[in-house]
């Protein structure tokens, strides 16, 4: 074999497998701008309470993605933060119109004063568990997010603040939810 042979076959080799790092970087890097387009919500205001003839708590979720989102569902658990009995308030919804971005749907949950009297000074803390489930119509994908809160209560006749929840909490709510044979992400529908 000759030397420009086997330098052509080495040069054709070496072209070959920069050509294939290329194209790998390139699809790496289009999968991580589709992700980065993708709907994603969050909450941009604190849950509102309201403790009137009932506790309403309002949730306000804004789609910061770039891509819209479709198809909304929710499930909401509601539960006393010492972990004790079955959920207070556990319910779904859905939202039939397309959510674009930088566009915000609200999420109001009722809790019948069956479960907790508003006029009590004192209110045990709730945790509020929220699974959403959408989907991103250009990239054909579904997405679901789980947020977990804790509302703090009443004391002494004052409404306390609503917090995420701790790494150690949501142990906890996980437990609860295996304990009650409780699923966020299945819906009955």
């Amino acid at each position: 074999m000759k030397w420009s042979s086997i330098i052509a076959t080495l040069a054709t080799t070496v072209l070959a497998l920069t050509a294939l790092i290329t194209v790998y970087l390139t699809v790496a890097a289009w999968k991580v701008q589709q992700n980065a387009a993708r709907p994603y919500f969050v909450l941009k205001e604190s849950p509102k309470v309201d403790l009137g003839k009932e506790l309403v708590l309002e949730l306000k979720f804004t789609n910061v993605g770039i891509h819209p989102a479709v198809d909304l569902s929710s499930e909401t658990i509601v539960f006393d933060d010492r972990l004790a009995g079955k959920p207070i308030h556990h319910d779904e919804s859905a939202i039939v119109n397309e959510i674009p971005k930088d566009s915000s749907s609200s999420l109001v949950m009722t809790v019948a004063s069956d479960e907790i009297y508003p006029q009590q000074p004192n209110i045990n803390g709730q945790y509020v568990v929220i699974d959403i489930q959408y989907a991103d119509p250009i990239l054909n994908k579904s997405y679901n997010q789980s947020i977990y809160l804790k509302w703090n209560g009443v004391i002494e006749g004052k409404i306390q603040p609503t917090v995420h929840v701790r790494m150690d909490e949501k142990g906890k709510i996980l437990t609860y939810f295996q304990n009650h044979n409780i699923d966020p992400k299945k819906r009955s529908s």
